[in-house]
């Protein structure tokens, strides 16, 4: 079915059940059920969630969803929340290594800078890290942040579950399959975005900071973002995994807080495991999940 397709079904069936008086709890209740149909059969693991005013719903809301890029939002928070108490101003500057550059690693920063020692303010690293999805700047924030650890005791402190963080890029790329470490459920993700614009986890201006990084992603142009209805847009963070021998691409996600033309917002995480949809069929499903999803939250 082509997308032009899809959205018009998606209306009719928005439309059909409003005019027999359906609830929002029945269209989300229409929504999990043809996202199971769409994922059914696929030769891939597909979990989904959202949570629109103030109710979760969830596919497949497994915990072994490898996270891979979507962590970077994790680091991001953790380092925030800690700039936040120190009182660290976001154009601070901070002096990188070349030493603390990894050369083989996706990473525009080093294009930018080269194999040298430069200096560069916090924002524009996080920046680097959220929206351009560089591994280096990760690492960075990352250490930052305190590793591991410490970005696990911010996350332990804001209350969110169902994930877990043990692994840095570096620990990723030097062994793949270490990847599967960094796991969440998609209603974890989801709940990360929520508790970002809803939930007081950050204080002006960092929090503000994180929702113009976010919003200005350059990644993923054909997963949730080319579902958004017309006034929409959409703040979000991809991960895109390791592709094997045989063609299987660990993992493929893209996750957001889309806010509506009418101010509400949905805050939703698609994450593809183990995919032999390639990376074009990948996004093509995760752009109809969400397009499931939006028409059955959009008030008509």
């Amino acid at each position: 079915m082509t997308s032009v397709r899809l959205t018009t079904a998606l209306r009719a069936i928005v439309f059909a059940l409003a005019a027999t008086g359906a609830s929002a709890a029945a269209c989300a209740q229409d929504a999990e059920r043809r996202i199971s149909e769409m994922t059914a059969g696929k030769p891939a693991e597909v979990g989904v969630a959202w949570i629109a005013d103030g109710k979760a719903h969830a596919v497949n809301n497994a915990d072994g969803y490898p996270m891979m890029s979507v962590f970077k939002l994790h680091g991001a928070v953790a380092e925030l929340r800690q700039m936040e108490r120190r009182g660290t101003p976001a154009d601070t500057l901070i002096t990188v290594r070349a030493a603390e550059m990894e050369k083989d690693t996706y990473s525009p920063m080093l294009k930018r800078y080269g194999g040298r020692d430069f200096t560069i303010r916090l924002d524009s690293l996080l920046r680097y890290s959220v929206a351009e999805s560089d591994n280096n700047a990760c690492d960075i924030i990352m250490r930052l942040a305190g590793g591991t650890d410490g970005v696990n005791a911010e996350m332990r402190a804001i209350g969110l579950t169902g994930y877990a963080i043990t692994e840095t890029e570096a620990s990723m790329h030097a062994d793949p399959t270490r990847s599967y470490n960094n796991r969440s459920t998609p209603l974890a993700v989801a709940e990360l975005f929520r508790k970002l614009y809803e939930g007081g986890i950050l204080g002006e201006p960092y929090a503000t900071l994180l929702k113009d990084i976010l919003l200005s992603t350059s990644t993923g142009p054909n997963k949730i973002k080319a579902a958004l209805p017309p006034g929409a847009t959409l703040a979000h963070k991809t991960g895109t995994g390791f592709t094997l021998h045989d063609g299987t691409i660990t993992a493929d996600n893209d996750a957001g807080a889309i806010t509506l033309a009418d101010g509400r917002r949905i805050y939703i995480a698609v994450l593809v495991k183990d995919s032999k949809l390639g990376a074009d069929g990948n996004a093509r499903l995760i752009k109809e999940i969400a397009e499931a999803v939006i028409y059955s939250e959009v008030k008509f």
